[in-house]
């Protein structure tokens, strides 16, 4: 169940060279940060990036172990290359600390670097440096900061690698690594918690040896740990809880796999228990959160369409009460119960927030599944750096959980067009087609039935009007007023009819099956062309630069982002309320 849940990614910059006298009292610190999260995020999974260097790196590494927490090593050069910075007693410290990683991967060199110029200490090798402190920082929800506070603005140090995390920018990181956002947006990137650590040749610093200082963007200081919780992180822990409660939900499990059964070809699927951890965590979040999404989606409509009816009684039994049977006070007592309950069941969807849970975990099933796709057609990018930016703050645990999934290329140079063409474009062809010739006739049937019911109390009333019109014209008296009972009933059916229609008319606003029958036939279009493109397009060679095929499907994931994040904004109305 673990691989189905969301991790609470911290990563580690910091000196190499922390006096060996603190070394104990920093440890206690950077413990006493884990336990603090785990305290508080009790069903969420947390999990550590480090490189391993020297000092700091494995001064938490070791904390982390000690507290149960998993060890990822993204390694910034080829491992040969980078044990030549260690002696003898270090290369067995850092070969004891990987058999203890739950996963180990090397970065990509940067442009322009080879495992020849990065071989020896200069500018390449430094660049390399300057990518592993980036990626961590950037992968990570919050960053460990073994670092006295002093900016020496030296490239790849900790000062930048800080600066970084709190404002996307970093001293001689290449452009094709920076975040890719608009010079408008705010960084996506997370706090940083400072453990004041004094280097071995430097002076004391401002603050106590291990102080813990929390650094938050825009220049914000504190010394409080709470100020690392936040609301993107007990969304991430809201998830997990459900993940947990729904484990032994059989049909939500059933749903679960089927998903992940449909997603990737049969073969794949077989191997799953021996690809790499990351792409199961993917996979597993990918299908827990789609179940999870049809199951409160499934929840809402039932809900809704309960509360409708409740709603559609409650008109009956008041117009009962005041037309045709006012002595009984058995039809308003109905009346107040039905009442009550509506707001029962309006609350309680309220507090349990099933309408944003259907939502956020839809958005995020789709992100999931649009950076799988991308992985199997060879592409590196990261779903994030496209995804909801309308909904940058709102929604910001959705892209961070993304990346935090997606720590690294799982799939070296993976490139399957088939698997890509017949899972993801043909795949969503079909479904968008059907979907939305389906809503589309949703939305037919209920406007002809709301039109029908408006209609038939128009005619009641009509007939009523014509009763006493032509009635006293013609007999001087009125059929209907002669017999109460039905005068009192064709009243109350002229109430009834269009308030079923209103009623109905709501249903199919929230529902908006118009709107979704137009994006969709929009998709629909969208996938069989890139499917005909994708057919006519000659087999590429292997490059370091995009075939044509890549460049058709990477666009082609970025418009499926923002239908997703379209789909959101057309859902996000106010939760289910009590419509009268």
């Amino acid at each position: 169940m673990n691989n189905q849940k969301i991790p609470l990614t911290l990563a580690i910059t910091g000196h190499r060279d922390p006096r060996p006298a603190d070394w104990e009292i920093l440890s206690a610190s950077v413990r006493n940060i884990f336990r603090f999260l785990q305290q508080h995020y009790p069903h969420t999974p947390l999990q550590l990036l480090s490189p391993l260097a020297d000092g700091a790196d494995r001064l938490v590494a070791q904390a982390a172990l000690a507290e149960k927490v998993q060890l990822i090593v993204p390694l910034p050069m080829p491992q040969t290359l980078f044990e030549s910075d260690f002696d003898a007693d270090s290369q067995k410290e850092f070969q004891a600390l990987l058999e203890q990683a739950s996963q180990i991967f090397t970065l990509p060199l940067v442009a322009g670097n080879t495992e020849e110029n990065i071989a020896n200490h200069g500018h390449h090798r430094t660049q390399q440096y300057g990518l592993g402190g980036a990626y961590v920082a950037r992968h990570s929800h919050i960053l460990i900061a073994l670092w006295d506070g002093v900016d020496l603005g030296k490239i790849a140090g900790t000062a930048e690698i800080v600066k970084f995390k709190r404002t996307g920018n970093m001293k001689g990181l290449a452009v094709d690594y920076q975040p890719p956002t608009s010079s408008l947006d705010s960084p996506d990137m997370g706090p940083i918690c400072q453990v004041v650590t004094p280097r071995a040749q430097t002076k004391q610093p401002a603050f106590a040896v291990g102080d813990i200082r929390i650094l938050l963007p825009h220049s914000q200081d504190s010394d409080n740990l709470e100020d690392l919780l936040s609301d993107e992180l007990a969304m991430i822990e809201l998830f997990n809880q459900d993940v947990k409660r729904y484990a032994n939900h059989a049909k939500v499990q059933k749903t679960t796999e089927s998903t992940q059964k449909n997603l990737i070809p049969p073969k794949l699927w077989q191997d799953l228990p021996n690809l790499v951890p990351g792409f199961q965590n993917l996979l597993g979040v990918y299908g827990s959160a789609n179940s999870l999404a049809k199951h409160f989606q499934t929840r809402i409509k039932h809900l809704s369409f309960t509360v409708l009816m409740m709603a559609f009684a409650m008109v009956g039994f008041y117009g009962w009460y005041a037309n045709i049977d006012h002595n009984r006070p058995l039809t308003l007592g109905i009346y107040a119960v039905l009442f009550i309950g509506a707001l029962l069941i309006v609350s309680w969807v309220k507090w349990r927030r099933y309408h944003h849970k259907a939502l956020d975990y839809r958005a995020l099933a789709e992100g999931l599944r649009i950076q799988i796709f991308w992985h199997l057609s060879g592409l590196k990018y990261s779903v994030s750096d496209y995804y909801l930016r309308k909904q940058r703050q709102e929604l910001a645990w959705i892209r961070s959980s993304i990346r935090a999934l997606n720590v690294y290329d799982w799939v070296t140079n993976q490139q399957t067009p088939d698997v890509v063409r017949n899972r993801w474009v043909l795949s969503e062809t079909g479904w968008f087609t059907k979907t939305a010739k389906q809503k589309k006739q949703s939305s037919q049937r209920l406007n002809w039935t709301i039109k029908g019911l408006f209609g038939i109390g128009i005619v009641c009333m009509v007939g009523l009007w014509i009763d006493h019109v032509f009635g006293m014209w013609l007999w001087n008296y009125s059929i209907l007023q002669t017999h109460p009972v039905w005068h009192n009933l064709l009243i109350l059916l002229i109430a009834l009819f269009p308030a079923a229609g209103a009623l109905l008319h709501h249903y199919l606003e929230t529902m908006a099956f118009a709107e979704e029958a137009k994006q969709y036939k929009r998709m629909a279009h969208l996938f069989k062309r890139a499917d005909q493109q994708l057919q006519s397009q000659p087999q590429s060679a292997e490059t370091d630069q995009l075939s044509p095929e890549q460049q058709l499907l990477f666009e082609l994931g970025k418009e499926a982002l923002a239908e997703n994040g379209d789909w959101v904004l057309l859902h996000r109305k106010p939760p289910l309320r009590v419509p009268i």
